[in-house]
């Protein structure tokens, strides 16, 4: 009797170890095939290279500074000197005043942008620009969704 039972489990023991190892080869072929479809759902993936950061100023300011400038420039230039020095003063003034406040005006009204080189899955290298600070790292993964990264 102990020996059927010997028997019954050696065989059991078998069994299960060629079913475990015949199931074994499946489970890797298995492997590539679901990789090749994950890469194929994901060509639109890519990593950051690199992110550059500058500031954009407006093409045109409204004039507020330049009038402004022009203004308090002229005021100032009306300080210095007499006669046709004092007129002289206060044109500088007034030109120099409205250049200086143009320039000021188009400076805070600046914006920044980040343009954000992802080298994509295919390989290829494409340069996102968007609007305020940067929001992705160098190696991070991104996704482009309708032209935008996303993570």
């Amino acid at each position: 009797m102990q020996r059927t039972t010997t028997r019954l489990i050696t065989r059991t023991v078998l069994a299960a170890a060629l079913a475990a190892a015949s199931a074994t080869p499946f489970a890797v072929q298995a492997a590539p095939d679901h990789h090749a479809r994950a890469e194929a759902e994901c060509r639109n993936c890519g990593t950051v290279v690199s992110n550059h950061t500058y500031k954009r100023e407006p093409e045109s300011a409204s004039g507020v500074g330049g009038v402004g400038g022009a203004v308090v420039g002229g005021l100032l230039g009306n300080q210095v000197g007499s006669g046709r020095g004092r007129t002289l003063a206060t044109v500088a003034g007034a030109v120099g005043g409205a250049y200086a406040g143009n320039r000021i005006e188009r400076n805070m009204k600046a914006e920044t942008y980040t343009d954000v080189r992802v080298k994509m899955a295919t390989g290829s290298y494409r340069t996102f620009t968007e609007k305020g600070a940067p929001r992705f790292h160098n190696g991070e993964h991104v996704r482009v969704l309708d032209g935008r990264l996303v993570r």
